[in-house]
């Protein structure tokens, strides 16, 4: 029997007609003619049908435009394809090869450009095998890119074999390997592989097998390496998670390429396990670091740290405890938990060893050095972006030293507890080289915003001071330091001087002559670094920033020696000085430059002090008015005559 089938209709206002010739012959079918158009697609051909309906044959498509074709199937999409399907037969084993192109094809958020495919495809039913190529400019997946695909598919028995590669999300990829479909299983035996992401590459380490079979996907020691260190993972992926990896000397480093400025260094070697369902996975690991290192621990002056750590990671809440040491002397350990769900909260703590030692860049810099071990125990609460810190940190047998005034604390003790907001100095004691003893407490708050504000008190019992040239001193005093550090403290109490020698050296031999040099033609950036490091002058004090306020009384009543050059005198007093104007500024040392003006009256004068210089090398100059030789105004100012 036979029969000749005609279609007519209109969809989305576009013609619709088809024909074709449907023919029965020894136990055969046949469709003859076939011809569908809708507006101006095409498809066109000759089919075979056997007993189960497996087709022969060839259909040619023309399709410059495929959304009235979508529309039949109640679908949404735009684009054209063009090309050739050929079914045929190889025994029993049926077949298809497909020839197809296409410019531009969009399905939902799904799209692809300029697409070519070339294959064969052996036994579709049962066992499929695929040879050919397949090409792409790109594919778009929602915000997943995928350019420049190139595969090539090979017949190797009942597997086919791929190669090729990709840029997927901007990350170069490529792959070899084969895959084998049977029974329900998909198998693909991965041979070789990479992909580089920002610099970072990741290679295959060696041949792994990934099993697909009843929704779940099986790996087998699926190994990459990473930078010289490798990532093996074992275990299944379906409903239910069941992985395990590995890591072996993976490099820190490859952190950086995701984080500018990091410039982290080391390596990471453990374990790690993933359960649960996809959904709300539980992670379990145990992690050792070696040599770990980033910019900040460098510029805190810390070397090479180890670093060991297990934890879990499940229901939106990590937990962990953790070691930390070097060879310095640092042993910290703590734990806690952190919740990661909506604004993440802190529950730390941490205690042990902290050497001064990771403070000796910082404060070389400054001509001194801190040598001794600090003993912390710290509680860190509540959110990350503004966690609570409390504890305490407390050290003894400590030394200070500042290389430049050739003084040096000794015996420093110390214990300063930390809550609220406020570091509370209960003690700190230590006793000075040249004699006598030095002790503070109060509070220092560490909250940045607010400048550190505090609230100190300082008392110096029987020191001495001496320079090893000019002066010696022996004095004692009670200061305090009050108000924020970070701004304008007021630093305020009485000093007393008790014996106290000053050596007025002879000059200077006649051959010695101050050098002046100058530097000529210096670059910008010498000119920028001497503009940096000169002390403030008077006439710019009025626009820089605040500085220390002063109220210090200074008691002499007795026992000032003044020495040398024929000089052997007595004096006594009290002299106090109220500087009207100054700047006091630090550069690398605690040896600060001066440039304070102190102006005062006495009944027939006004007399003017300026003091300018290092602190360790001050130059005085006097001025009044009337105006006086700096002598007469010396004594102007001293014993209220000239």
């Amino acid at each position: 029997p036979a029969a000749n089938v005609q279609l007519t209709g209109n969809v989305a206002g576009q013609p619709l007609q088809g024909s074709a010739v449907l023919a029965t012959s020894d136990g055969k079918r046949a469709i003859d003619g076939l011809l569908l158009s809708l507006g101006k697609n095409r498809i066109s051909g000759d089919l075979a049908l056997d007993e189960a309906f497996v087709p022969e044959g060839t259909v040619a498509l023309d399709l410059p435009d495929i959304g009235p074709l979508a529309a039949l199937a109640l679908e949404k999409a735009e684009g054209d394809i063009r090309g050739t399907i050929v079914f045929s037969k190889a025994g029993n084993a049926p077949g298809v090869t497909v020839k197809a192109s296409t410019a531009s094809i969009t399905r939902g958020d799904v799209s692809a450009k300029t697409v070519t495919i070339d294959a064969s495809i052996a036994n579709y039913l049962a066992a499929p095998v695929i040879s050919g190529k397949i090409r792409a400019d790109s594919v778009t997946s929602g915000g997943t890119v995928i350019r420049g695909i190139d595969v090539d598919l090979t017949r190797d028995g009942d597997w086919t074999g791929f190669s090729g590669g990709a840029t997927v999300k901007d990350i170069p990829a490529e792959a070899a390997g084969r895959v084998r479909v049977a029974n329900g299983t998909t198998t693909v035996e991965l041979a070789s592989g990479q992909a580089t992401m920002r610099g970072v590459k990741a290679a295959i380490a060696q041949t792994s097998t990934i099993t697909i079979a009843n929704g779940t996907t099986s790996l087998d020691r699926l190994a990459l390496n990473l930078g010289g260190g490798t990532a093996t993972v074992s275990g299944k992926v379906g409903e239910a998670l069941n992985l395990n990896a590995t890591l072996a000397r993976v490099p820190i480093s490859l952190a950086n390429s995701f984080s500018p400025g990091l410039d982290a260094a080391g390596s990471i070697s453990g374990t790690v396990k993933v359960t649960g369902a996809p959904a709300n996975p539980a992670v379990a690991f145990k992690v050792d670091a070696a040599g770990v290192q980033t910019s900040q621990t460098r510029g805190a002056g810390f070397g090479g740290m180890g670093v060991s750590s297990s934890g879990t990671f499940s229901g939106n809440r990590l937990s962990f405890e953790a070691n930390m040491s070097d060879a310095a002397g640092l042993g910290l350990k703590g734990g806690g938990t952190m919740t990661t769900s909506g604004a993440p909260t802190l529950d730390l703590d941490f205690s042990g060893k902290v050497p001064f030692a990771f403070l000796t860049r910082t404060l070389a810099a400054q001509g001194l050095s801190l040598s001794g071990t600090a003993d912390v125990n710290l509680k860190v609460r509540g959110p990350a972006t503004a966690p609570v810190i409390s504890g305490t940190v407390r050290t003894s047998g400590a030394r200070l030293i500042d290389a430049r005034s050739g003084l040096a604390i000794n015996d420093i003790t110390a214990d300063v507890a930390i809550g609220d907001g406020v570091a509370r100095i209960n003690r700190l004691t230590g006793n000075l080289s040249t004699r006598g003893s030095l002790s503070a407490s109060g509070t220092v708050g560490i909250n940045p915003a607010q400048g550190f504000p505090a609230d100190l008190s300082v008392k110096l019992v029987d020191g001495r001071y001496t320079d090893g040239r000019v002066v010696t001193a022996n004095l004692g005093g009670d200061l305090t330091i009050k108000g924020p550090l970070a701004s304008a403290p007021v630093i305020s109490g009485t000093i007393n001087l008790a014996k106290t020698v000053i050596t007025v050296p002879e000059k200077l031999p006649g051959s010695l002559a101050a050098l002046n040099i100058r530097h000529k033609n210096a670059p910008a950036a010498v000119r920028a670094q001497d503009k940096a490091l000169r002390p403030a002058t008077a006439s710019s004090s009025s626009s820089s920033g605040g500085g220390l306020n002063l109220d210090v009384t200074v008691n002499a009543p007795s026992q000032i020696f003044i020495q040398g050059r024929g000089v052997d005198a007595e004096l006594g007093g009290s002299l106090r000085l109220t500087f009207t104007e100054g700047t006091v500024g630090f550069s690398g040392s605690l040896v600060p430059y001066l440039n304070l003006t102190a102006t005062s009256t006495t009944s027939s004068t006004t007399v003017t002090i300026v003091v300018s210089g290092e602190a360790t090398n001050p130059k005085f100059s006097f001025s009044s008015v009337p105006a006086l030789p700096e002598d007469e105004v010396l004594a102007q100012r001293v014993f209220g005559r000239s």
